[in-house]
C-alpha cells in the first residue's frame, strides 16, 4: 500500500519530524534544510535520495543522520537559539520527555514559523485558546471570537498552498494539518469538555447559553477537522472520553445537531464498533429525543448496526470465514441491534417517522418540487453559503432554524419537504438494517404490528415516487440526491421485508388476496398457510397494493433507469423461498415476464446490475411453470429474438446463472416429476431443448468454474458454483457424471493448461463444504438454495464428497482425471 503523505501518521519519528520542519523553516542553515528535507521526503513517501554533499561536507557529517546518536554533532550546524529546541526533540524520541508538542515550542519560535510559512496566525489563534484550557476560568467571549477566526480559515479556502511543503495536497486539507501540528484538535477538544470538568456555579440560562454557543463553535470546528484529514477523526476517536462526551451533549437541544454530526464522523471512521451498552444512560438519552432529532440520531445508529467499511479483500467469503473462526463472542453489530430492538417504543417512532406525511398546506407537490429544485441551484452558489453564516451567526435564529422549523420562523414549502425527505432516508436505512439482522422475527412483528405497509403503501404516489427533482449533481445514473436516495432506500426496505418471510403478502390489497385465492381454486392447490392466517386489518387498503404500484412503477422506468436493479430486488424477493405456482400465475398476469425479457433483449441495456437482477426476477418467475415457459416461447416468436437473448445469457454469466440454474431445474422437473409437460420441454420449447442437451450443459460448466476460484469467491458469485453443482448432481443421478468430468479434462487440454481446471474445481468444493457445512450461518444460506432447488441436502453433501474424494479409481471422482504429476493436495 502506498505510504500516505499527509502528518497525520503521528508515530514518534513523524511528530518528531513535523518539529524539526518547524525548526527548519526558520533557520537559515543550508545543511540542516537539506538533512530535514531528506528525513521528511523519505518520512511522507517521496524520493529515497540520498542530499548531495561536498565531500568535506560528508566528512564532517559522517554518522549525523541517525537518530538520536548524531544529534550533538548536528547542532553546531544550527543558529544559536536553536540547537536546545532540536535537543529536546531528539530527546522525546527516546525518552517520551522533552518538546512532543508544537504548542510547547516559544512564542518568539512559533511567530517566526507563522511569518515563514503565511500561516495567517493559525498559530498563534491555538496558543491563545490554549491559555482558556487551564483552570476554571473562561472567557467566552474572547474564546467565541477565536474559535470564529479558526472556523474562517479551515472551513473557507483560507490561504493558499505553500509550494514549499510537498505533502500539501489541497488547501483545505494543509490548513487543518497545521492546525492539528499545533495542537489546535486537542486545544478545542478540552475547551468542549471543558464544561464537564469544571462546572460553572451560574446555572442561569444566560450562563448555559454561553456554553453551549462555545461548544457549538468547538463541535462545527471538529467537523471540519475530521471531514478534512479522517485520520484525525480516527486518532481521537480511539479514547472512548470523548465519544461518550459527544453521547451526552446531544442530550441538549442546542448541541444535539452539531454534537451527532461530529460522534457520526467519528465512528465511521473508527477502528472498533462502538458498543451501545456501554453509553452511559443510553435508554433514557434515545427515550428524550423528539422525531426530529430521533431522525437525526438514525445517522449515528445505522454506523453502529452495520458492519465497517470494507476493503475489496475483505469482501471475500474466504476473509470472512477466517475472520468468524477468530471471532469468539457475539458479533458487536448483533448486541447493538438487540439493544435498539429492545428499547420501549424505539420501532413505533421509527415506523411513524418513516410513513408521516407533510403537512397539508395549499402548495401542490409538483409547484413544491419546482420551488425545491429552484432551492437547491440557489444553495449551489457561494453566496448561498455567505447567506447562510449570516443566519448562522445569529445564534437563536439559527437554532429556531434548524432544530424547529415548523416554529415561528417561516420555512418554505420545499424546505421542509426536503427535511423530511432526508428524515425518510435514513430511518429507512434504520429499519432496513434491523429487518435483516439478527432481530428479524422480532422486527418483522413490530413493523407489521404499526403497519408499516400499508402506511408506505398510502405514501407511495403522493411523495415516495412522485418526488422528481430533474437535476443531477453527477450525472444521469446519480444516486445522491435527496430523493433518489429516499427511493433507492424504500425499495431496499421492500426487498428486506420480503426475502424468505409469510408478511410478504402484506403488501397486497385484499381484493389482490381474493385473486390469489381463486388462482388456488383454480389450480387445485392446497391452502397457502401465510395466505389464510394474515390478519386482514394489515393488508395494504384499496384496490392496489405495494407490490402491484412498485410493478407499474418498473414498467414505466426506462431500461437503464437507476431504480431497475432494486425495483427488481423488490419484486424478485416476493418470489424467493419454496416456488409458489400462485404467486408466479398473479405476477404473470400482470404482464412481468414479457417486460422483464423486453429489457434483457433491448439494445441500449448493457448495465451489470440491471441485467442480474432482471435475470434474477426471469428466473424465479419460470422456475417449475409451464405457462411461464410457454409465454416464453410466445414472446421469442422469432430466431433474431432468441439469439439476442441467448447471447446475453452466455456473455453475461456470472450475472445470468441464477437463471441457468432455473432452466435446468425446471428442465430436469418436467422430465421427472410433471411428466405431462415432458414432450413439451424435449421438443417444443426452444429453451429447455437448448439447455437440456448435453453440449450446452458443458459448455456452462466450464464456463462457471473458469470464472471463480477461491480466493475471489464472494457473495456475489458464489452462487456460480452453486449452479455448477446442480448441473453436476442431476448428471450423476442419470450416470453420466463421469462424462462432465472428462469434458473438463478435455478443456483443460486444449488450453495446454493440465490440472489447472480440474484443482481449481476441487479447491472449491472443499471450500464449498467447509463454508457452508460447517458455518452455521451460511448453513442457514444453504438451506434456502436447497429449498428453492428441490434437491435434497443429503445428495448436494454426498455428491461434493464424492467429486472431491481421493480415490482415483472412482470414475466420479476429480482426481481421476487429473493426471498425478498435476495433483495438488
Amino acid at each position: 500500500m502506498k505510504k500516505s503523505r499527509d502528518l497525520r501518521h503521528f508515530t514518534w519519528e513523524r511528530r518528531s519530524s513535523v518539529l524539526l520542519w518547524v525548526v527548519s523553516s526558520v533557520s537559515d542553515h543550508k545543511i540542516f534544510k537539506r538533512t530535514v528535507s531528506y528525513r521528511l521526503s523519505t518520512m511522507f513517501g517521496g524520493r529515497k535520495t540520498t542530499p548531495t554533499f561536498s565531500r568535506h561536507q560528508r566528512r564532517r557529517r559522517a554518522g549525523t543522520l541517525g537518530f538520536p546518536e548524531g544529534a550533538c554533532a548536528r547542532l553546531k550546524y544550527l543558529p544559536e537559539g536553536h540547537q536546545n529546541v532540536v535537543r529536546q526533540v531528539e530527546l522525546a524520541k527516546c525518552t517520551g520527555r522533552g518538546l512532543t508538542r508544537a504548542i510547547q515550542l516559544s512564542a518568539a519560535l512559533v511567530e517566526a514559523v507563522n511569518n515563514q510559512q503565511k500561516l495567517k496566525d493559525l498559530p498563534q489563534i491555538v496558543r491563545k485558546l490554549s491559555q482558556f484550557t487551564i483552570g476554571p476560568w473562561m472567557d467566552y467571549h474572547t474564546i467565541c471570537r477565536l474559535l470564529k477566526e479558526l472556523r474562517e480559515l479551515l472551513t473557507a479556502h483560507g490561504f493558499e498552498d505553500n509550494p514549499g511543503v510537498r505533502w500539501s495536497n489541497t488547501t483545505r486539507a494543509f490548513n487543518t494539518e497545521v492546525f492539528d501540528v499545533f495542537d489546535g484538535s486537542q486545544v478545542v477538544i478540552e475547551l468542549l469538555m471543558k464544561p464537564m470538568l469544571y462546572p460553572s456555579e451560574d446555572k442561569s440560562a444566560r450562563e448555559q447559553e454561553k456554553i453551549q454557543r462555545m461548544q457549538n463553535l468547538c463541535l462545527e470546528i471538529l467537523h471540519h477537522v475530521f471531514a478534512n484529514v479522517g485520520i484525525i477523526a480516527q486518532e481521537r476517536g480511539e479514547p472512548l472520553d470523548l465519544v461518550h462526551y459527544l453521547f451526552s451533549l446531544m442530550a441538549q437541544q442546542r448541541t444535539f445537531l452539531n454534537a451527532a454530526t461530529v460522534l457520526e464522523d467519528m465512528l465511521q471512521v473508527k477502528k472498533d464498533m462502538i458498543r451501545l451498552e456501554n453509553i452511559p444512560n443510553f435508554p433514557e438519552l434515545v427515550n428524550k429525543f423528539n422525531q426530529q432529532q430521533l431522525a437525526n440520531f438514525c445517522r449515528v445508529v445505522s454506523v453502529a448496526m452495520s458492519e465497517l467499511s470494507e476493503s475489496e479483500d475483505q469482501l471475500t467469503l474466504l476473509y470472512q470465514d477466517e475472520a468468524a473462526k477468530r471471532l469468539s463472542t457475539v458479533p458487536v453489530p448483533d448486541c447493538n441491534q438487540e439493544i435498539l430492538v429492545a428499547l420501549p417504543d424505539f420501532i413505533q417512532r421509527l415506523v411513524d417517522l418513516a410513513c408521516r406525511k407533510l403537512d397539508e398546506e395549499q402548495v401542490s407537490l409538483p409547484s413544491m418540487m419546482n420551488e425545491l429544485e429552484s432551492w437547491m441551484t440557489w444553495m449551489d452558489s457561494s453566496l448561498a453559503f455567505d447567506a447562510l453564516f449570516e443566519i448562522l451567526e445569529n445564534q437563536d435564529l439559527a437554532y429556531e432554524f434548524l432544530d424547529d422549523p415548523f416554529g415561528p420562523i417561516q420555512v418554505p414549502m420545499a424546505m421542509k419537504a426536503m427535511r423530511e425527505i432526508m428524515y425518510k432516508v435514513e430511518v429507512l436505512y434504520v429499519l432496513c438494517i434491523l429487518i435483516t439482522g439478527k432481530q428479524r422475527n422480532k422486527v418483522q412483528e413490530l413493523v407489521a404490528k404499526y403497519k408499516l405497509i400499508p402506511r408506505l403503501n398510502e405514501l407511495y404516489e403522493d411523495l415516495i415516487w412522485k418526488c422528481n427533482i430533474r437535476r443531477r449533481v453527477h450525472g444521469e445514473a446519480c444516486e445522491c440526491s435527496p430523493e433518489i436516495a429516499l427511493k433507492i432506500q424504500f425499495l431496499r426496505l421492500s426487498h428486506s421485508f420480503c426475502d424468505h418471510h409469510g408478511n410478504k403478502y402484506l403488501m397486497m390489497s385484499e381484493s389482490e388476496l381474493n385473486e390469489l385465492g381463486r388462482i388456488r381454486v383454480q389450480a387445485e392447490l392446497p391452502v397457502v398457510p401465510e395466505v389464510s392466517d394474515i390478519d386482514r386489518e394489515l393488508v395494504c387498503k384499496g384496490e392496489k397494493g405495494l407490490l402491484s404500484k412498485i410493478i407499474q412503477t418498473m414498467k414505466t422506468e426506462k431500461p437503464t433507469s437507476p431504480f431497475r436493479f432494486w425495483l427488481c430486488r423488490a419484486v424478485e424477493s416476493f418470489l424467493r423461498g419454496v416456488t409458489c405456482f400462485v404467486d408466479q400465475i398473479w405476477l404473470l398476469r400482470r404482464g412481468l415476464l414479457e417486460h422483464v425479457l423486453s429489457v434483457i433483449i433491448d439494445p441500449d441495456c448493457d448495465n451489470k446490475e440491471i441485467l442480474q437482477s432482471s435475470f434474477d426476477l426471469l428466473g424465479e418467475l419460470m422456475k417449475f411453470n409451464y405457462n411461464s415457459f410457454k409465454r416464453f416461447s410466445r414472446y421469442m416468436d422469432s430466431e433474431e429474438k432468441f439469439q439476442k437473448f441467448l447471447k446475453q445469457v452466455g456473455s453475461h454469466l456470472v450475472d445470468s446463472n441464477m437463471f441457468i440454474r432455473s432452466v435446468v431445474l425446471s428442465q430436469e422437473h418436467f422430465v421427472t416429476k410433471q411428466t405431462e409437460y415432458s414432450e413439451f420441454a424435449t421438443t417444443q420449447c426452444r429453451l429447455l431443448i437448448h439447455v437440456g442437451e448435453p453440449k450446452h450443459r458443458t459448455k456452462f460448466l466450464c464456463s462457471l468454474i473458469n470464472i471463480i476460484q477461491v480466493s475471489t469467491l464472494t457473495q456475489e458469485n458464489v452462487s456460480c458454483l452453486n449452479t455448477a453443482l446442480v448441473i453436476l448432481m442431476f448428471a450423476r443421478r442419470c450416470g453420466s457424471l463421469p462424462l462432465y468430468l472428462q469434458s473438463l479434462r478435455e478443456e483443460e487440454m486444449r488450453g495446454y493448461h493440465p490440472g489447472f481446471l480440474l484443482n481449481n474445481f476441487r479447491s472449491l468444493l472443499s471450500f464449498w463444504e467447509s463454508h457452508y457445512l460447517r458455518n452455521d450461518k451460511e448453513c442457514c444460506a444453504l438451506e434456502k438454495v436447497v429449498k428453492s432447488s428441490g434437491i435434497s441436502l443429503d445428495y448436494w453433501r454426498e455428491t461434493t464428497l464424492t467429486m472431491r474424494g481421493a480415490d482415483r479409481s472412482n470414475a466420479e471422482s476429480i482426481v481421476h482425471y487429473i493426471d498425478e504429476p498435476y495433483v495438488e493436495e
